[in-house]
């Protein structure tokens, strides 16, 4: 059964013109395009030093040891304080102020490294420290930050780092970043709003760090990379209040969020291993949480989210796990924990609310399938609660819900154990309650004349268990009213169902 993750993405994108982005390209690292690189080779030439302070009570302390050293500072306000020190050779420092108690202190020490700041407003904090030797590319930090009381605290260790901040526009933001190791990068290209504050901390080399744009009150990201070539990356987030926390830590670990929209968002990710990847197109809404952890290498997550309240979960060890989720709705939580190898689950909940779907797979190449108001995403499917639990390997379930008319008010508890069971429903109506449980290997729940096993109407009880293997339960239940139970012990029974 092969699982198609991109159902709510498409709709998506067909009912909001959306583009959404790829993964982070980790396979061809590019050197610094910041014009803090052309001015280290350019200017850096000899031992210069220049400063221009305007109004009262600036002081600058600038010391230079070495060759080809260079200072430009220019301060315009009252109460800035600006320290230089650069040891040995090829370094670059630029530093305009405009504004009003303002402190900046840079210590550089090696070759080739380079600092470039601007900044335009009050109070504001800057502490870079840059050691080491650049690694095909210089070491260099950029700042252009307008506001007021931002703190932006940088350290580079020995490598070819290189970090941009260019703009911070808002109140009390704090940006901390730490690079140790050879060839990491971090870009935070706007920062606009308050009280935000970002952490990073990369070690290793090549990791690499994005936010293009950050905008929002009381936000908080904290990004801790260990290992080489990880990928973090942020295109957009819009809104108040949201947490992200990120850690990974092994080798090529990749984490996608193109757009981010809405309030008090929680987004948890924890990645251990190699090679895996988590991508969310679009979240958008109020008051979601989101969690994922992967353990070992190679497992895939998936999040698409358009609502209010929603909580999604998934945990997966082992390797070759994939997880999709998706919402469009309300108040669903959605949970998927994966342990083994080659498992895959797939939710997706288009327009309902109040659902609560949980899936558990344990195993091997395991596979379930939630879908909500599928195909046609203008029905409504609320208030269903689906249970999912699968033992052993190659265990499939799909339950498809609202094909052609409304799906209320359904429960759905499902538990296979064993090998190849396999279930595939279709549920039409409202006010059903199923419960299948299978034991053993090659029992089947499946239509008569059609793949699916067809349940539809009103107040319908649905209960199959079959112990044993090789047992079939085929037809399908549509009615009013009806009650409809099927146990069978052993092997080789076949039961058929036909009520309409």
């Amino acid at each position: 059964m092969k699982l198609n993750k991109s159902l709510l993405s498409c709709a998506i994108a067909i009912a909001m013109g959306t583009s959404f982005a790829s993964y982070a390209d980790t396979n061809n690292k590019s050197a610094s395009n910041s014009e803090l690189s052309t001015k280290i080779s350019i200017l850096s030439t000899a031992n210069t030093m220049t400063l221009a302070q305007s109004q009262n009570n600036n002081t600058a302390i600038l010391m230079q040891e070495g060759d080809s050293n260079t200072i430009e500072v220019s301060t315009t306000g009252n109460e800035n304080t600006t320290e230089v020190t650069q040891l040995q050779s090829g370094n670059y420092v630029g530093v305009t102020t405009i504004g009003d108690n303002n402190e900046q202190v840079y210590a550089q020490d090696g070759i080739a490294n380079g600092v470039i700041t601007e900044v335009t407003g009050n109070s504001n904090y800057l502490n870079v420290l840059q050691s080491g030797q650049g690694f095909f590319v210089n070491n260099e930090a950029v700042n252009m930050i307008v506001g007021d009381d931002n703190i932006v605290d940088v350290e580079q260790g020995t490598g070819g780092h290189w970090f941009y901040n260019l703009d911070m526009k808002g109140n009390g933001n704090e940006i901390s970043s730490l690079q140790t190791g050879e060839w990491h990068e971090a870009e935070l290209t706007s920062v606009m709003g308050d009280q935000n504050s970002l952490g990073l901390e990369q070690n290793g080399y090549w990791n690499t760090f994005k936010v293009s744009s950050l905008q929002g009150n009381d936000n908080e990201l904290d990004i801790e990379q260990d290992g080489d070539r990880n990928a973090v990356t942020f295109t957009d987030i819009l809104g108040d209040a949201n947490e992200l926390s990120i850690e990974q830590e092994g080798n090529t670990n990749a984490v996608t969020f193109v757009a981010v929209f809405g309030d008090e968002n929680e987004i948890d990710l924890d990645q251990e291993g190699s090679l895996n990847t988590i991508e969310s197109n679009l979240f958008e809404g109020q008051n979601n949480e989101v969690t994922v952890t992967q353990v070992d290498l190679s497992n895939s997550t998936t999040v698409d989210i358009i609502g209010d309240d929603n909580e999604l979960t998934a945990t997966q060890v082992g390797l070759l796990n994939d997880a999709y989720m998706g919402v469009l709705g309300t108040d669903n939580e959605f949970m998927i924990n994966q342990v083994g190898e080659s498992n895959s689950a797939h939710v997706v909940n288009f327009n309902g609310s109040d659902n609560d779907v949980n899936v558990i797979q344990s195993g091997q190449e395991n596979t379930a399938v939630v879908e909500s108001s599928y195909p046609d995403i203008s029905l409504t499917s609320n208030n269903n609660d689906i249970d999912i639990m699968q033992n052993g390997s190659q265990n499939e379930a799909m339950v498809t819900l609202a094909g052609i008319l409304d799906s209320n008010m359904n429960q759905i508890d499902l538990a296979q154990n064993g090998e190849m069971n396999v279930v595939d429903m279709m549920v039409e109506g409202n006010g059903h309650s199923i419960d299948i449980s299978q034991t053993g290997e090659g029992n089947w729940v499946v239509g008569m004349d059609q793949p699916a096993f067809l349940v539809g109407g009103e107040n319908v009880s649905f209960s199959v268990t079959q112990m044993g293997n090789d047992n079939i339960v085929e037809g399908a239940v549509i009615g009013f009213n009806s009650t409809v139970s099927v146990t069978q012990i052993g092997d080789g029974n076949v039961t058929s169902i036909t009520q309409m």
